[in-house]
């Protein structure tokens, strides 16, 4: 009874711990839907509700504080190839943290809030110490790996993304450049109008256009930062094309046809692939259930009254 109060009171401490840092990180956020709540919907006549965001913004600004010192300290520990390394891993989930510093100390501070509970709580009144140390070290490492993983599965979600939308984003490309629009202002109108991550990429290449670069080398650095081979190859026709001078709406007509043709290659492969991966589960899970409901009677019977009855 005292081990399963200490678990859950660890596993309150650590959602606690947890909710601290999301609503630290997603701050900016949480105030804007605040104003957002204070100007569009009902006021509420309570001195109590007034005085709790201040509470609560008092404790983000301490909390924030210290992820600052954190976050200063971490920076000259951390070298910059292993930062770069990170960039790298964050560009291609589409940057869901600020930096590489801060997914680093996020990093840290997940480990340290599965470990510290184990060990401070658990560990000075448990007989066996030694388990409750490698508890704690399984934890921590799992704290340091999860962010990993987390990057990993946006990382393939956001591909996926991309390569749905291409056909439809270049499509609506293709039209403009046929009306009579040029290729950076066709980009512009579609990118204003499709959200999504592609948009997103684009958006970043006008910016860098903007700047200065050229076409070309804008176009080489999307093709460096989404690692999609769909749209790598496509980038790489362009970028042909526009050296070459040939018509882009023809080039962006070819393209599309041949990604739809790609999108059902694969849908063709995944339903070919569908048997063999139903295969395990039917063994495990279902053929034992059969044999247990229609050879099941029988055995009862075979049991009870023999080969006779």
């Amino acid at each position: 009874m005292k081990e399963l109060f200490l678990f859950f009171l660890t596993a309150a401490f650590m959602t606690f711990f947890l909710a601290a840092i999301l609503s630290s990180l997603f701050k900016r956020k949480i105030a804007f839907e605040n104003r957002i709540s204070i100007y569009f919907e009902e006021p509420v006549n309570s001195q109590k509700e007034h005085e709790l965001p201040r509470k609560e913004s008092r404790l983000g600004i301490l909390f924030q504080s210290y992820w600052n010192k954190g976050a200063l300290w971490l920076n000259k520990k951390i070298s910059r190839g292993e930062m770069k390394k990170i960039d790298t891993q964050l560009r291609d989930a589409g940057n869901p943290f600020k930096s590489a510093i801060d997914f680093r100390l996020f990093q840290l501070v997940l480990s340290a809030a599965f470990s510290l509970p184990l060990i401070l709580i658990i560990l000075p009144s448990s007989d066996n110490k030694m388990m409750v140390w490698m508890y704690a070290i399984v934890l921590a490492i799992l704290g340091l790996r999860f962010p990993v993983f987390y990057l990993g599965k946006k990382k393939t979600a956001r591909i996926k993304e991309i390569n749905k939308s291409m056909p439809d984003f270049f499509d609506t490309v293709n039209l403009l450049l046929e009306a009579g629009m040029g290729l950076d202002l066709a980009i512009a109108e579609v990118s204003k109008n499709i959200k999504g991550p592609l948009s997103d990429e684009f958006k970043q290449v006008l910016e860098d256009m903007k700047l200065g670069k050229s076409r070309r080398d804008a176009f080489y650095e999307l093709r460096k930062r989404v690692p999609s081979e769909s749209l790598q190859s496509i980038i790489t026709s362009i970028i042909q094309a526009d050296q070459l001078g040939i018509g882009m709406a023809k080039v962006l007509g070819n393209l599309t046809i041949r990604i739809r043709e790609q999108r059902r290659e694969a849908a063709r492969e995944q339903a070919m692939k569908a048997p063999v991966k139903m295969l395990f589960p039917m063994v495990i899970f279902i053929l034992p259930s059969l044999f247990i409901i229609i050879l099941g009677p029988f055995a009862v019977h075979l049991v009870t009254k023999g080969l006779g009855g």
